[in-house]
């Protein structure tokens, strides 16, 4: 990288995190999300060979669980289920409240546990005042999410995990110490 010519220069705290892009958009929406679907093509292929009508009703009662979240204050309806043409960052933010529910069954316990440790990771990180306490749940929580996301890889959904959403992760809680908490930085309030 340019930082090579300087010796001082860390990379990690040059580039502050971006709660939108590198969380909620990156390891959770483009990466978590397309894993599932993607274990649920590759399950559905082997078990039922031929119909992929039957993968497409699977799909349907996806979309159908996402469609029929009861109205709560705060959790946005999905009328049409997951299948947007375009994401903004308040719609990838309002399905992680309620995916967990919609693969709930579907797919394996160590996939829903990857992103329930995702999620507290995320609310955590969310916080306007962050203790030391909750640095330590943040790292517990960031551990756990390593522990759980090598299920993509031995189902044959991701190759391999070392990913840069993911992997900027791992300097959150350094940053935090640097930085204060980072909701400062998210370009989802710009």
């Amino acid at each position: 990288p340019f930082t090579n010519d300087f010796p001082q220069a860390d990379i990690h705290q040059l580039l502050p995190f971006d709660l939108l892009h590198q969380l909620i958009k990156g390891a959770f929406k483009d990466h978590l999300v397309d894993w599932v679907v993607k274990y649920l093509r590759i399950t559905h292929d082997r078990r039922y060979v031929v119909s992929l009508i039957n993968f497409k009703l699977m799909a349907l009662s996806y979309n159908t669980r996402i469609a029929a979240v009861a109205s709560f204050p705060g959790l946005c309806r999905f009328h049409e289920g997951h299948d947007f043409r375009q994401w903004t960052g308040n719609d990838s933010k309002a399905l992680m409240k309620v995916f967990i529910l919609a693969i709930e069954g579907h797919i394996p316990q160590d996939m829903v546990c990857v992103f329930h440790t995702l999620l507290e990771f995320c609310f955590l990180i969310w916080r306007n005042i962050i203790t030391e306490d909750t640095m330590n749940q943040i790292q517990d929580a960031l551990t756990q999410f390593h522990h759980y996301h090598q299920i993509f890889e031995t189902s044959g959904t991701a190759p391999h995990f070392s990913l840069p959403c993911q992997h900027s992760m791992t300097h959150y809680v350094d940053m935090i110490q640097l930085l204060a908490a980072p909701n400062r930085l998210c370009s989802s309030i710009t």
